[in-house]
């Protein structure tokens, strides 16, 4: 028997001739083939579709994501700007107000007011002067008893309290205001201390100065101690202080070599010399 194609439209008239053809079973195997193809079209174009929609899907992604980044680095080099250059702050110089200075007067002798008291024997020194005595005498009353300077001086209960008695030599008397200034100790002063020859030579003065601890080298302690210390008035170093520690050894050793430095410039405020605070980290590190 020769190869049939029972797909064929041949076969489909061979099996129905004679019957009738109207049948359902006819129509659809004389259309079966091109229900297939058509079917397979379908499947083709459905596949190319979704392989297109997926495409499209992932090259959307792409390109957001593009934009994005774009976007992200335009905004942060549009955000950099230039540093402003800083305005110079006039100065306005404060004045101090004077601190009125005590001076001396010339006072006369006194006697000290004493109440009366009724009593058996009374003390000739203390004795209460009469009106007549003290119109022929020098000596004033006062709450104190004194011996004068002149007898042309003033009551010692006239005087005032920016004034001492003396021989009429004004000597200054220091204020509690005074003593604050020259105990204060600045953080931040218009021309800062500086060591001579600068930064550098600061360093090299400390790594040449400074002996590693025995102890710590065999416990292979390394780090920084930070100190703050005062410079006075003369550039000479004051109180050195650990303000961070690393090893006992290595503090005493870093506070050692700081109290020998040489003298600095000092740091002045108002053009005047003062105490400022000055830091400084010492190094210790094994070669």
């Amino acid at each position: 028997m020769s190869k049939v194609d029972l797909k064929s439209r041949e076969w489909c008239e061979l099996v129905f001739e004679g019957r009738n053809k109207a049948y359902g079973a006819y129509d659809l195997r004389s259309k079966a083939g091109r229900r297939h193809l058509y079917a397979l079209i379908d499947i083709i174009i459905g596949i190319i579709a979704i392989g297109c929609i997926v495409a499209g899907t992932i090259a959307a992604k792409e390109a957001l994501s593009a934009s994005m980044a774009e976007g992200d680095a335009v905004t942060e080099l549009s955000e950099l700007k230039k540093d402003e250059p800083k305005k110079e702050e006039k100065k306005v110089e404060v004045k101090q107000e004077e601190i009125p200075q005590k001076q001396e007067v010339l006072v006369k002798s006194s006697i000290q007011f004493t109440v009366p008291e009724i009593v058996d024997q009374v003390d000739e020194s203390k004795k209460m002067k009469t009106q007549d005595e003290l119109q022929h005498t020098n000596v004033a009353i006062s709450s104190i008893t004194i011996e004068g300077n002149s007898d042309h001086g003033i009551n010692v209960e006239d005087l005032r309290d920016n004034q001492v008695m003396g021989n009429g030599e004004a000597k200054p008397v220091a204020s509690s205001a005074v003593v604050e200034e020259e105990a204060k100790v600045y953080n931040v002063v218009e021309q800062p201390p500086t060591f001579p020859g600068g930064e550098a030579a600061l360093l090299k003065y400390i790594a040449t100065h400074v002996k590693y601890p025995q102890i710590a080298q065999e416990q292979e302690i390394q780090g920084v101690v930070n100190l703050r210390f005062v410079v006075k008035e003369d550039g000479s170093v004051g109180d050195v202080q650990v303000a961070k520690s690393l090893e006992s050894h290595c503090d005493q050793e870093a506070v050692r070599v700081v109290k020998s430095l040489p003298r600095f410039i000092p740091g002045k405020q108002q053009g005047k010399a003062v105490k400022v605070w000055f830091s400084l980290p010492v190094r210790f590190q094994l070669q």
